[in-house]
């Protein structure tokens, strides 16, 4: 039995037979065991919970003995990771905390056997909930489900002391105000206070925690209030080291879940360099820059009627997302439309071999240039044919001038890497 009361909840859960499995076999130990975290939150709010952790005051040894199939993910804090079927639940054993040096762990970890302390040192009171599979119990000792209902955003006992010990929780709250096409749960003032006062945490955090924690919030479904939100709070210009205008979050709602385009939009008002080194410091993945730093790119132009076969080949896949970037900013798409008629890539009909049998030019660089010249060529007149590729290099002074300077298949101009 948990050392705190219990509200009758009986159909919360409806338990996957791995999960009953686990708790079973900890409760038939002589085990107390719970769910807890945001499986409880998302079955109160009537979703679908998407993973399951559960505590126990089983120690992390009696946790490894208790299943044939273990992985001490993080058996320093108490978790053991359990495979159970097709399904893996972290089980972490009931705990104290004492001292947070490193501004991001606990310096000291003490196994317990109290519920009540143990959901004490969580982060928000939606978060601070367990639940008795066995009996159907609830327990909220700091009213998380009364914050639920209200959509209202609260720590756990003082809200400054919450975030010292952990800086990543100041990420974590602007991530938990998104609730979806629910809307956007609020902070209430003490909490609002503390995100401000205690902003400098990040930099105890690791930058790859807060760039997962980042990415999410941009993904998320009223990305534009919150960013605003984590920009006028001082968030934003500390983990990005650079001033972003409040204007630059309003029309993301007119742009797609796709984290490179809001990135290329959020970042707007910087030169594309900058947007390269800004992601880079904050250690996304580098398709995610390369490509935030294309679209980017693309924000400044818009192909001219005559360019529309040479854009798409160039810009191929990319071209509706530009449509999309484009028409947020309030820009005419008509060209950008238009090209989508034409094939999204389009392969050289010749090799540099047929090329040397008629100019005999050997292998080099200026062969290279001369395909790629004839290529462009290919495209913007639509050619099909071997012969009006040949009747198109007869057309082509490559005798005279330097090969840098001749036309290739790039549109508008290399993006800068």
């Amino acid at each position: 039995m948990a050392d705190i009361s219990g509200i009758p909840m009986p159909n919360l859960f409806q338990a996957p037979e791995e999960l009953a499995h686990v708790i079973n076999v900890l409760n038939a130990g002589g085990y107390g065991s719970w769910i807890v975290g945001g499986a409880v939150r998302d079955a109160i709010l009537g979703l679908n919970p998407k993973e399951y952790d559960i505590c126990t005051t089983a120690t992390p040894e009696e946790i490894v003995e208790s299943f044939e199939d273990t992985i001490p993910t993080g058996i320093r804090y108490g978790t053991i990771t359990v495979r159970c079927g097709d399904s893996m639940f972290e089980v972490t054993t009931l705990r104290t905390e004492k001292g947070y040096g490193d501004g991001r762990r606990p310096d000291e970890v003490e196994w317990g056997h109290s519920l009540e302390v143990d959901l004490s040192r969580r982060d928000f009171t939606m978060n601070a909930m367990a639940y008795d599979l066995a009996r159907g119990l609830l327990h909220d000792p700091f009213e998380g489900r009364n914050d639920l209902n209200q959509g209202k955003l609260r720590a756990v006992g003082i809200a400054g002391q919450r975030l010292s010990e952990d800086g990543l929780r100041i990420m974590r709250a602007y991530r938990f105000m998104d609730r979806g096409e629910i809307g956007v749960w609020l902070p209430d003032s003490e909490l609002s206070d503390a995100l401000i006062d205690n902003r400098a945490m990040l930099a105890m955090v690791s930058i790859e925690r807060i760039w997962n924690e980042l990415e999410r919030v941009i993904l998320g479904f009223n990305c534009s209030m919150i960013l605003e939100r984590m920009n006028r709070d001082g968030i934003l210009p500390t983990i990005l080291h650079t001033a972003i205008p409040n204007n630059s979050f309003e029309i993301l709602s007119m742009i797609p879940a796709d984290l490179e385009a809001r990135l290329a939009i959020i970042l707007r008002f910087n030169s594309t360099q900058e947007v390269g080194k800004i992601l880079s410091d904050l250690k996304a993945p580098s398709k995610v820059v390369k490509r935030a730093k294309h679209l980017h790119f693309l924000l400044g132009h818009t192909p001219s009627e005559s360019e529309k076969r040479i854009y798409r080949a160039v810009i191929s896949d990319e071209v509706p997302t530009h449509k999309i970037l484009r028409e947020a900013l309030g820009e005419n798409t008509k060209h950008i439309e238009d090209s989508l008629q034409y094939p999204p890539s389009v392969n050289c009909l010749v090799d540099g071999e047929w090329i040397m049998q008629r100019t005999n030019l050997k292998p080099g660089v200026r062969l290279g240039r001369l395909k790629e010249w004839i290529h462009r060529i290919q495209i913007e007149q639509n050619i099909s044919t071997l012969e009006d590729m040949e009747r198109a290099l007869c057309t082509i002074p490559w005798q005279h001038g330097e090969e840098d300077e001749w036309p290739r298949v790039l549109w508008p101009c290399p993006p800068t890497h």
